[in-house]
């Protein structure tokens, strides 16, 4: 006789979010306390995390040891941990955002999400394959916040001169046929509100 025994999930375990929504415990007026109350004290840390161009800042950090789990918050107030200015999380994350956005996604997934094709900066350089300017669906997402998306290429870049086009500080449009022969796809994402 097979016995299978489920673990005992702690009492808050039926309020914790699936998803990083605009709203609720992820809206624009949460705190480091709510995340503390919402997701539990063991499983929330206020810590230094990397940012852009070497520099690193404090956020509190979900699920720091679990990678598919992990979220960063960065607040406005930092002091008071309050006022999210953007919650991300990077692959392999596995949540999910609004309207479904999660890391996996293709460049042609999200310019159908999006209802339309969008901009990107070239890859291999700080800002490489950040999303510079989205003008649809994405740009307005329910509850008032912003989306942010940044993709990685499936595939190393072959040096050389023709893939210079796709590469440094430039803009390329998402239905660009060199830019989506290397199969880019997203590897971050965060929603944020703005100062």
């Amino acid at each position: 006789m097979l016995l299978i025994t489920l673990p005992v999930l702690p009492s808050h375990a039926q309020t914790v979010p699936t998803a990083i929504t605009c709203e609720g415990v992820f809206g624009k007026s949460t705190t480091h306390a709510q995340l503390v109350k919402t997701f539990g004290a063991a499983n929330v840390t206020f810590e230094e995390i990397d940012g852009a161009e070497g520099e690193t800042l404090k956020a509190t950090v979900l699920f720091k040891a679990d990678p598919a789990k992990r979220v960063e918050v960065v607040w406005r107030d930092e002091a008071k941990r309050a006022g999210p200015s953007s919650i991300g999380v990077k692959q392999p994350s596995a949540w999910i955002g609004p309207l479904n956005i999660r890391n996996g996604m293709t460049v042609p997934e999200i310019a159908q999400l999006n209802g339309q094709p969008f901009t990107m900066s070239g890859f291999e350089w700080d800002y490489g394959g950040y999303v510079t300017d989205l003008k649809g669906k994405l740009a307005a997402l329910p509850g008032g916040c912003g989306l942010t998306l940044r993709f990685s290429p499936g595939m190393d870049i072959p040096a050389g001169k023709k893939y210079q086009a796709i590469v440094g500080d430039r803009t390329i449009k998402s239905d660009n046929a060199l830019l989506l022969s290397v199969k880019p796809k997203v590897t971050e994402w965060s929603v944020g509100w703005a100062e």
